[in-house]
């Protein structure tokens, strides 16, 4: 199978405003702000989705030019950036203390953070599919970026538990993989308990020594719901990660066979 080459996640250097004339003092838009622009983004994000911020669609809700808006944010990755940068604030400023137990604050970094991107509309699907901003954001001089801030968080909470660097990178990734395809399930209603009646009719449609394994499955199949799916999900990955600390990070990987 051929692999599939995936663009790398980056968040640009800032790039410089754009030159141009401040809008006139009696000009619709003189009140303009990069603040105000990026409140109106944000509002519409929270409102709507992440995927309907743009340049456009900010300047229609603000009465004003498109240009004006590109004046005051710069490009459109800007003004996603900054969007996204709020979001993530919410999410760092949501994190529970430190207790010492890593067990306990990664757990409570998973809850708070997907309690977190409900309240965002579009966020957990962005975050799935696309790479740019999803980690890292593209701020100004004097602001802080809040997908580095919650970086060096969970960085932190994982190097005091005594992972090894190896392991403690494995670890978040595959944190944020379970927080992002739980997070995707809850925005789009994608538990089994979420269409139980469906799943339970169709398979009963059929008779059961001919699909003796989807009769085994579908009743505790059809009941399982978000909270189970996330207790559940949880436990078996911080168990997963317990198991690393007894042991030495293995770094040594078997050598692929050349092509011939």
């Amino acid at each position: 199978m051929k692999s599939t080459k995936i663009a790398p996640e980056e968040a640009a250097p800032s790039t410089p405003r754009r030159s141009g004339r401040r809008p006139k003092s009696d000009t619709p838009g003189s009140g303009l702000s990069r603040d105000a622009v990026i409140r109106s983004a944000v509002e519409l994000a929270q409102k709507e989705s992440i995927f309907d911020v743009s340049m456009v669609r900010v300047a229609r809700e603000m009465g004003v030019a498109p240009g004006l808006v590109h004046y005051y944010v710069g490009s459109k990755d800007d003004l996603l950036s900054a969007v996204l940068n709020t979001a993530f604030r919410e999410r760092v400023l949501a994190l529970p203390a430190v207790t010492g137990d890593w067990r306990v604050d990664l757990e409570g970094v998973c809850r708070s953070s997907l309690e977190v991107l409900a309240r965002w509309p579009g966020i957990a699907n962005y975050i799935a599919t696309q790479n740019r901003f999803r980690l890292f954001q593209r701020v100004q001089p004097g602001e802080t970026d809040y997908g580095l801030a919650y970086f060096d968080h969970l960085g932190r909470i994982l190097e005091h538990a005594g992972f090894a660097p190896e392991q403690a990178a494995l670890a978040y990734d595959l944190t944020m993989m379970f927080m992002t395809s739980i997070s995707v399930e809850f925005a789009n209603r994608q538990a089994p308990g979420e269409h139980k009646e469906f799943i339970v009719r169709h398979v009963s449609q059929f008779d059961r020594k001919t699909i003796p394994g989807a009769a085994f499955l579908v009743e505790p199949f059809a009941n399982i719901d978000s909270e189970k799916r996330l207790d559940a999900g949880l436990k078996l990955m911080l168990d997963g990660f317990e198991t690393w600390l007894s042991k030495p990070a293995d770094n040594s990987r078997a050598p692929r066979n050349a092509r011939r």
